[in-house]
């Protein structure tokens, strides 16, 4: 089964972006800069390895998502996409 949902997730975040709303969340997460978009991701990444040692299942599905959001900001912000990283693991399964 494909989520789709994280390629339209991955528009919305670019649209935030390029619209510049300063009370939206992903833009100012964007402007940010890129050190503090990383340090995001590994906050959210320990968050979601806790979760699995000591929460729900749900709280588990949960922190998986805010990982993925914070993924797919940091990869924005770096010019990539969800289609390079796509790429990226369909070469490995070669």
């Amino acid at each position: 089964m494909s989520c789709g949902v994280l390629a339209e997730l991955e528009q919305v975040i670019r649209r935030r972006i390029a619209e510049g709303d300063p009370n939206s969340y992903t833009y100012s997460l964007y402007k940010s800069g890129v050190a503090h978009i990383a340090r995001k991701v590994g906050e959210e990444a320990i968050e979601l390895a806790v979760a699995s040692l000591a929460e729900g299942k749900q709280r588990v599905v949960e922190e998986a998502a805010d990982l993925l959001y914070h993924v797919l900001v940091l990869l924005a912000s770096q010019g990539l996409s969800l289609e390079d990283v796509c790429g990226e693991l369909k070469r490995r399964r070669k």
